[in-house]
């Protein structure tokens, strides 16, 4: 019982803590096949033979950007180094090509908008943009059009009036799938936008989280369900993971106590990041616009997040989850990563960022979003918190507006189908 109590205790100060992002997708994958008919007719037997061949394409996928000739124009991004926002992917400008995956990708991304707006796309990397951007702005020393910044620190600047909203920009179109509107609309105040994140950067989606499952383990013990598929099927539920879980809950040495040391469990991860999932996986949203567009506390009276927050309680009263608690953010999840990497846990939470981590595994493990509440939901939402959202320092100047929309626009659609197909399709699978 202490034990229930300690769980809820932390979930209920967990609905305490600042805006929370997400990102929701449908229960399906969606088609992305793309087709042309060709057919070709043969005219009348009497008249000289003709060929006609009609070509019938689909639509463009998104609304057409202008062309525009920007004379050299840069586009400046501040951005974080190597040396404090570690647990996010944050680059977004390469010096040039190095073999490197991710890196080749975001080189030749930006090559052909720097060739077809006739441009130059360069970042500033300094440790902490969040901590700089006050005497930047007071100096007007900013020299950036686009600052990235904690996602935590982001309120406090813009409510500082450090931070332009993003309607002054033309051209971005928040609705477009290559931006997320889901974790931006959490930066919004009286329907003005103040922060935003799209596929231009993958800070955020790398600190999105997700479940590993250890795939030998899960044949060893005769489960033989499908897991992408229920994933697919919209099956993939809280109740339905806690119950395959416990098939792998096991005291191995017989002393009636699951240590993590000795024994086997279905399911580790830091308590604060993976319980926030599952709330955040059933749909809830602990602050959320008012009538008015205006942050508010969501929860109060709300008895769908009563009934889930109970429910996923008492799912997890008992010896078939181990969840670390972490302290403080920089401390990680080591012992639940260990216990994983040494097959003695099916489930691990973890975010993106994290899986290389778990390169070195002698089993095979694949990777899942959270569980849904129940199979009513449409789709699946993703917690995500501590990556850089891009902002708009207050020294951006107006006749440069059109510009950087443009760019911005331009390099999350060319992203959408190259660098995030390599971080997703080569880096992540391999």
């Amino acid at each position: 019982m202490k034990k229930l109590i300690r769980i809820a205790s932390l979930m209920l100060a967990m609905l305490m803590l600042a805006t929370t992002a997400v990102a929701c997708g449908n229960a399906k994958a969606p088609d992305t096949t793309t087709a042309a008919t060709t057919a070709a007719t043969t005219g009348d037997a009497a008249d000289t033979t003709t060929a006609a061949t009609e070509v019938t394409t689909e639509a463009p996928k998104y609304p057409a950007l202008p062309e525009k000739n920007m004379n050299g124009f840069e586009m400046r991004f501040l951005n974080y180094d190597d040396s404090y926002l570690t647990w996010a992917v944050n680059q977004l400008d390469a010096e040039g090509m190095n073999g490197d995956l991710l890196n080749d990708a975001i080189y030749e991304r930006n090559a052909r908008v720097e060739e077809t707006y006739n441009c130059v796309i360069s970042e500033t990397l300094i440790a902490r943009p969040d901590s700089e951007l006050t005497a930047l702005v007071q100096s007007g020393d900013v020299n950036a059009e686009i600052v990235m910044l904690y996602d935590e620190q982001v309120v406090n600047h813009y409510t500082a009036g450090r931070l332009l909203t993003w309607d002054v920009l033309s051209y971005v179109d928040f609705e477009q799938p290559y931006w997320s509107w889901d974790a931006t609309q959490t930066f919004n105040i009286g329907d003005k936008t103040f922060a935003a994140t799209g596929d231009f950067s993958l800070s955020q989606s790398t600190r999105s989280f997700v479940l590993l499952f250890n795939k030998n383990m899960y044949s060893e013990l005769g489960l033989t369900e499908d897991m992408y598929q229920l994933v697919r099927d919209g099956k993939w539920t809280t109740e339905k993971m806690v119950a395959i879980a416990e098939h792998a809950a096991h005291d191995l040495n017989g002393d009636g106590a699951m240590k993590i040391e000795d024994d086997r469990f279905g399911i580790t991860g830091a308590i604060k990041l993976y319980f926030g999932s599952l709330v955040t996986g059933a749909g809830i949203k602990y602050i959320d616009l008012n009538g008015e567009g205006n942050p508010a506390f969501a929860l109060a009276g709300n008895e769908y997040a009563a009934t889930v927050l109970s429910d996923i309680l008492a799912m997890h009263n008992g010896n078939h989850v181990y969840v670390q608690i972490v302290d403080g953010i920089h401390s990680g999840s080591n012992e639940s990563k260990t216990a994983f990497t040494n097959n003695q846990t099916l489930f691990q939470g973890t975010s993106m960022k994290a899986i290389p981590n778990y390169r070195d595994m002698s089993s095979d493990i694949g990777i899942l979003p959270f569980p849904k509440y129940s199979e009513d939901q449409e789709g699946y939402c993703a917690l995500t918190s501590g990556g850089a959202m891009a902002a708009i320092p207050t020294t951006l100047s107006e006749d440069s507006f059109e510009n950087v929309g443009l760019l911005l626009e331009a390099l999350s659609r060319d992203s959408h189908e190259s660098v995030v197909d390599v971080y997703k399709e080569t880096m992540l699978k391999s």
